[in-house]
Parts: structure tokens; C-alpha cells; sequence
């Protein structure tokens, strides 16, 4: 399954998500990822993990009779100065091994040392947003997206020559269903991404009755309801794991019907689990 972005570019529904995968073990879990379909591999320059992800890769893909453009990279970057945004795009494809990187993101509404109001926020997104359409024009990069951006971050883009984004990468599950944003997203042909479908795993969302009963109904395992939720919304997920069993298992989401979908969405709390608080950004 994949989705059209608005650059045209097709952009798997389920992707591998790298975060926390470092070192030693990237090779055997990208390997893994590989041999289970996946096609999309999500990595981010705070992964600390660009080099060993594009290492696996080169060396891999010929065991898997694929090519380069038979796979789908996304990384992303804090906003930062001009200068530095260009660097780190390079750094990027060296590190990658590769001429392009099909979608870049700004990973945050601000930069990794700044405050939620620090007035240079605006500036340092806009500057950002401005270099990585350059390097689109250059053929570094194909798509260009944001991750965490709140309406109001995606409306100041709006006067741009590249709005929209191709993609926003929020936390989303049913216990954050994000409505407005997603709406907002939606009616601008914004790819909604999720990231932590699982919601890290919280407990009362996992063995709740709707869930539950989810499960039995379509004889699947709680995590792949929840992911198949997404999916069947058309919004996208990267789930990750190292394990094999779960590599392989969170890869296989179904079609769940309509009313279940609206069913499972009730058990909206407007609960975040992840650190990632793009809301109280300036």
C-alpha cells in the first residue's frame, strides 16, 4: 500500500521506523525490515544512526534483489541557519549513501537548543523550509515535509511558492486523535503521518473492552489493530521494533470497517505519550 504525495511521488503507507535501532544491530534489523516488505526506512540526524542505516543498505539490497529507487528514505533536521541546513542535507546523502533523500522533514517547530518562545523560532523554520526546497530544486532531495507542526506552523509556510508540505509526522493514536490537525492536514492534501501508533505501548489503551474486542473480531493482536486504525484512514505509520517477530507481525495491517475505525476513535483522551510538545512552540 502507499499514498500519493502532493510532489508526486508515491510514499509507502507503512514504513520502518529507526529510532533507538543504533550500532551493531542495524544491519540484522534492517535486514529483517527488508526481508519483511518493508520499503520505507525513517531515520532523523538526532538518530544518530544515518551512516550504519545507509551502510545496511547498500550492502543489503542486492541480497534482496532490490535497488535503490526501490526503497523510500525519509530523515529529518531540527530548523537551524541556512548554512547549517545545507550542510546537514549533505552530510545526509554522504552519510546515506545515496543522491537523493526522497522526503526530508523538519523534525520540530524549533531548534534542538531553543526555547518554546525564543523569537528566533519563526525565523530559523522559515529559513529552514526555504534552504530544503532549494535542495528539492537540486535533486537532493524529492519531497519536503515537517513533522510536529502545529496549524499555525503550517499556516505561517502558507505564502510560500512550495506550500504545502508534502507531509506532517505527529504522535498519533486513539488515545490523540489530533481531529483539527488532521482535518487541516486532509483538506491541504498534507500526508498525515503517525509516529508512536502504539502509543508506547500504554496499557489501558492496549487491553481496553474496544480494543479487546477488536481483536477477537478480526482475529489480530492489539498492535495491529492499532496500526491498522491508522491505515485504514489512509494516514501512514513507521512502527519499530528489533525484534524479528515484531518486524515482521507490525508490518501486516488490515482494513478495519468504518464504524470499528469510528469506534475505536471514542477512546480519545487528548493524551500524549512522547516528549514532543509542538503546540507550545512560538
Amino acid at each position: 500500500m502507499s499514498v500519493k504525495l502532493n510532489t508526486g511521488y508515491e510514499c509507502p503507507l507503512v514504513g520502518f521506523g529507526t529510532y533507538k535501532v543504533v550500532g551493531d544491530q542495524v544491519h540484522r534489523v534492517i535486514d529483517e525490515a527488508l526481508k519483511a516488505g518493508y520499503r520505507l526506512f525513517d531515520t532523523a540526524k538526532v538518530y544518530n544512526n544515518e551512516a550504519e542505516i545507509g551502510l545496511a543498505l547498500e550492502n543489503l539490497l542486492p541480497k534482496h534483489n532490490l535497488k535503490r529507487e526501490d526503497i523510500f528514505i525519509t530523515t529529518k533536521l531540527h530548523p537551524n541557519t541556512e548554512y547549517e541546513v545545507k550542510r546537514m542535507v549533505e552530510e545526509s546523502l554522504y552519510l546515506l549513501r545515496t543522491n537523493y533523500i526522497d522526503m526530508y522533514l523538519i523534525h520540530y517547530p524549533k531548534g534542538t537548543n531553543s526555547t518554546d518562545e525564543d523569537s528566533k523560532n519563526k525565523i530559523q523554520r522559515i529559513a529552514t523550509w526555504n534552504v530544503l526546497n532549494e535542495c528539492k530544486d537540486a535533486g537532493k532531495i524529492r519531497s519536503v515535509g515537517v513533522s510536529s507542526y502545529e496549524i499555525r506552523h503550517l499556516e505561517e509556510l502558507n505564502s510560500f511558492q512550495n506550500f504545502p508540505p508534502c507531509c506532517n509526522q505527529v504522535e498519533y493514536h486513539p488515545h490523540f486523535t489530533r481531529v483539527e490537525l488532521k482535518k487541516y492536514c486532509d483538506d491541504n492534501n498534507i500526508f498525515f503521518q503517525a509516529f508512536s501508533s502504539l502509543a508506547r505501548h500504554n496499557e489501558a489503551l492496549l487491553s481496553s473492552p474496544i480494543i479487546t474486542e477488536m481483536c477477537q473480531k478480526y482475529k489480530a493482536t492489539s498492535s495491529t489493530i492499532l496500526l491498522s486504525w491508522a491505515t485504514s484512514q489512509g494516514v501512514g505509520v513507521i512502527p519499530k521494533s528489533s525484534d524479528s517477530k515484531r518486524i515482521a507481525e507490525n508490518r501486516k495491517t488490515i482494513q478495519l470497517e468504518k464504524e470499528d475505525v469510528a469506534k475505536i476513535s471514542e477512546l480519545n483522551i487528548n493524551q500524549h505519550y512522547v516528549r514532543t510538545t509542538g503546540w507550545l512552540v512560538l
